[in-house]
């Protein structure tokens, strides 16, 4: 190959480079009117049928990897007796010649190389290609710092560092500015730490994961290395450390904070808790009021001493008689003192007293007989309420209040039948209350002793 001549449709301008892996051209392509840069093999692979096809097939896949890291590949095939590779010429220098003129790097830039060219190594083998030879060689520096791999597409030679090894070499390169010793050989290399000392001790166990003479020890991609790399290169964070506080601080027992109370708040929910009490006991006390064991019912009063209510009970309502029109009104006793009330209470006390229980045979109870009605006591004079207009006192004087010609008939009632105490049983009589007897003994009602009952059962005071 001549400077000058047609290889193909490529005229060679200048070469670029002479290695073991061919020749590199700065050439012309006359079909695309573009610079490229021409790598021709050597003339003994194409006759290598194995190796021609592995070149085939790698580089058309390489030709469609896309990342910025990677070299990308223009047009490959064979001329003649030479297998070429055409990528473009991008103004740079290879990462090799760098070093040997600057020497080592600083530890973040040498990073940064190693994770560009991790990005790469992770697109090829996205793309299902065997890892490409790394080595500082075909590390392609660019102008304005870009890194990218060249060399993908070419089938990688046997013993070959590649993969996460050849990634490691680098590394090792960047750091300390030597070529890293080849693991084949019995050289061991020093470590970086131990060659810069700015270097961490971290990325020495790096190194030495990265470098693992078997496989199965190293990282399991360049992209884990990468990684690894960069939490070795960050310093730890220094520790923020407090400074002494030397404000005067409060006495002991004197740190608590005080928290203003709201007495008004306080004084409204005890009273509300105050006033549920106080209902709950007054509930209590009036179902206690009202509740009498030993009393079957209260004692029935005349109609002019009762309320109109009691009277209706037996009488219809106009809630169940649609032909009663207006409304009952009750007939009423007049309102009393304290000293009046005392002095009926002592003059009347059957006014008081409940009406007696009959015992019934716990086999066969049998309703209560109904008490006789008691006359009211002397000197007391029921008044008898007027009734609305329209409306009278049926009976007279003192009956409920009916529209003339609306009250109903008076049914008598006969008197229930005694139920027949059963053979062999004897009823059981229950003990009156404090202050009440059977009269007559010894299963009599329960009345007070200062009360006679006559045969018709009405109390006349003795």
């Amino acid at each position: 190959m001549q400077g000058g001549a047609l290889f193909g449709r490529y005229r060679l301008d200048r070469p670029l480079s002479v290695d073991g892996a061919g020749e590199v051209w700065a050439a012309f392509d006359t079909l695309t009117s573009r610079h490229v840069a021409v790598r021709a093999l050597p003339p003994d692979a194409t006759e290598d049928d194995e190796y021609r096809a592995r070149f085939e097939r790698e580089a058309g896949i390489a030709a469609h990897i896309r990342n910025p890291h990677v070299l990308p590949i223009h047009d490959f095939g064979q001329i003649g007796n030479r297998l070429f590779l055409a990528t473009p010429i991008t103004p740079g220098t290879t990462l090799r010649t760098m070093l040997r003129s600057t020497g080592a790097m600083e530890v973040p830039r040498a990073v940064a190389v190693v994770e560009q060219l991790a990005s790469a190594l992770e697109a090829v083998r996205a793309a299902g290609l065997v890892e490409p030879e790394v080595a500082s060689a075909n590390v392609l520096v660019r102008d304005g710092g870009l890194i990218q791999l060249t060399g993908v597409g070419l089938p990688t030679a046997v013993g070959a560092a590649s993969g996460v090894y050849g990634l490691t070499a680098v590394l090792y390169e960047c750091l300390t500015g030597m070529l890293f010793p080849s693991w084949s050989g019995t050289e061991l290399a020093p470590r970086p730490s131990s060659v810069i000392a700015s270097v961490p001790v971290g990325l020495d166990v790096v190194i030495a994961r990265g470098a693992a003479v078997e496989p199965g020890r190293r990282y399991r991609s360049a992209g884990e290395l990468a990684a690894a790399a960069r939490a070795a290169a960050t310093p730890p964070e220094p520790a923020v450390t407090l400074a002494a506080d030397t404000s005067p601080q409060p006495a002991a027992g004197l740190n608590r904070v005080l928290v203003p109370v709201d007495w008004g708040r306080r004084v409204m929910v005890a009273g509300l808790v105050l006033a549920a009490i106080l209902a709950v006991v007054g509930g209590v006390i009036l179902g206690s009021g009202s509740y009498a064991p030993d009393v079957a019912g209260p004692a029935p009063v005349s109609s002019a001493a009762r309320p109109a209510s009691s009277s209706s009970a037996t009488a219809p309502t106009a809630a169940t008689n649609p032909a009663v029109a207006g409304r009952a009104r009750s007939v009423q006793t007049p309102p009393q003192t304290d000293t009046q009330t005392e002095t009926q209470l002592a003059d009347a006390p059957a006014l008081q007293e409940a009406a007696p229980r009959t015992p019934t045979p716990q086999s066969a109870p049998a309703p209560a007989p109904a008490p006789a009605p008691a006359s009211a006591p002397a000197g007391v004079v029921p008044q008898v309420l007027p009734c609305d207009p329209g409306y009278e006192h049926t009976p007279p004087p003192d009956g409920p209040c009916w529209a003339p010609g609306s009250a109903p008939a008076p049914t008598p009632q006969s008197a229930p039948a005694p139920v027949p105490v059963p053979a062999g049983v004897v009823p059981q009589v229950l003990p009156c209350d404090p202050g009440y007897e059977h009269t007559p003994p010894p299963d009599g009602p329960c009345w007070a002793p200062a009360i006679e009952r006559g045969a018709t059962g009405d109390g006349r005071y003795r």
